[in-house]
């Protein structure tokens, strides 16, 4: 009698057949695995796979007389169909309780629920099928104006921030499996300042189309907003495929002052500062007052028929050539300087108008006010030392017409008879 038997007669049976049933499931119930290209089988509910690559399933069972077989549905329909034999998919059958599924050129068609089967159970596996279709890069757009630096004339480019740049992906997947699906942007500031850009999405759940939109909201003359982007589709946890897309900027020098003034002997820069993209990779080209800044044998600029005497080079800041440094400057200097552009986008130009004064023109209006406050003082000086003066001799005058009041005679006019006793008087004492 088998042991099974005889333990339930023990009262032990519903236990054992309990524990002896769970065995037997799971020895009827089909293995599907995953066979990797290093020869590796791994077992997984999920296996997101890009379009026109291939894979290998296996089906396999502890009993090597059991008759397996492979179904397919949709997702979520649940309506599974035997799988038929066709141009990408192939079934080998080994004999061994072992059945493999091979999936070449792999189609978003054949996305969907694949499973295993015997008699009494079966495994699933999902096969989701995804790839990109089309990765459309976008440009900022550009406005020409002319411009006046000086006497001088120059075209300029300035930035339309009413076209927005937008770079575009287009994404599939297998029929009803968008769902599985996510979509993120990587590059330029989208992760530091995502309110600089807006995302759109749209899908097609019938087909499997989902397309995406990244689209710079606030363009700005801002170098990081240009560049390589990347878009990246997730199909279920690990799974990725990303395309690399471009936001170009046609050449745009920001508009620094049109004029500039600087005093002789000091240090003076000049920076042709400039967004574009593609990058520049050229040298820029430099004029004073429309005449060509030229390179010697020692690399350094000059102007035909001007002695800069050493004292003007270029430096590199972002560009090859893009700083000009006067060191020191000198009122000869005065001129309209600009800068010249080119990339694959179009080209532009920059220009400033230099004035140069003395080192001492600072000092003058110092002085001026010296000067004027001295005048005043001596002025001051001057009048009061008059109107002491005069009110000194004001002050005598008064002193002797209050003497010559006090004589009687004077006073009140006199007669002869008086005047006959002041001379008596006058020769009596003599």
């Amino acid at each position: 009698m088998p042991l099974h038997v005889i333990l339930c007669f023990l009262g032990f049976v519903c236990v054992i057949r309990a524990s002896s049933n769970v065995s037997v499931i799971g020895s009827i119930t089909p293995d599907v695995y995953i066979l990797h290209a290093d020869g590796n089988q791994k077992r997984l509910e999920h296996v997101a796979l890009t379009y026109n690559s291939h894979v290998t399933l296996i089906c396999r069972t502890l009993s090597r007389n059991e008759n397996l077989m492979w179904q397919y549905s949709v997702f979520d329909s649940r309506e599974f169909k035997p799988v038929t034999p066709s141009e990408y998919l192939s079934i080998e059958d080994n004999g061994r309780g072992e059945t493999e599924l091979k999936l070449t050129n792999i189609q978003f068609s054949m996305a969907g629920t694949y499973q295993c089967s015997n008699q009494l159970a079966s495994r699933e596996i999902n096969i989701h099928v995804y790839g990109i279709l089309a990765a459309i890069g976008g440009s900022a757009r550009v406005i020409k104006k002319h411009e006046l630096a000086g006497n001088v004339q120059f075209e300029t480019n300035f930035l339309d921030q009413k076209t927005l740049p937008t770079a575009a992906c287009q994404f599939r997947v297998g029929r009803y499996g968008i769902k599985y699906t996510s979509i993120r942007w990587r590059g330029g500031r989208y992760k530091t300042d995502p309110q600089l850009y807006e995302v759109t999405f749209s899908a097609d759940e019938m087909n499997g189309f989902i397309w995406s939109n990244l689209t710079i909201i606030r363009p700005s003359a801002d170098q990081a907003l240009y560049g390589k982007y990347h878009c990246q589709f997730n199909v279920i946890s690990g799974s990725t495929e990303s395309a690399e897309v471009e936001i170009n900027i046609p050449p745009i020098i920001k508009r620094p002052d049109r004029a500039a003034t600087h005093y002789s002997g000091k240090q003076f820069g000049y920076t042709c500062d400039i967004v574009a993209y593609p990058p520049i990779s050229e040298p820029i080209s430099w004029s004073r007052d429309s005449q060509p800044i030229l390179i010697n044998a020692r690399g350094q600029p000059y102007v035909p028929d001007y002695d800069w005497a050493d004292r003007v080079r270029f430096e590199t800041q972002n560009l090859p050539n893009d700083r000009l440094v006067f060191d020191p400057i000198a009122p000869e200097d005065r001129a309209v300087y600009s800068c010249f552009v080119v990339s694959p986008m179009g080209n532009t130009t920059g220009a400033m108008f230099l004035r140069v004064k003395d080192r001492w023109a600072v000092l003058w209006p110092f002085i001026g006010i010296l000067l004027e406050v001295a005048v005043l003082f001596i002025v001051i000086v001057i009048y009061e030392i008059r109107r002491r003066r005069e009110a000194r001799r004001e002050k005598e005058s008064e002193m002797g017409l209050n003497g010559t009041n006090k004589n009687p005679s004077f006073q009140f006019g006199g007669d002869g008879a008086g005047d006959d006793v002041m001379l008596r008087q006058r020769f009596g004492r003599t």
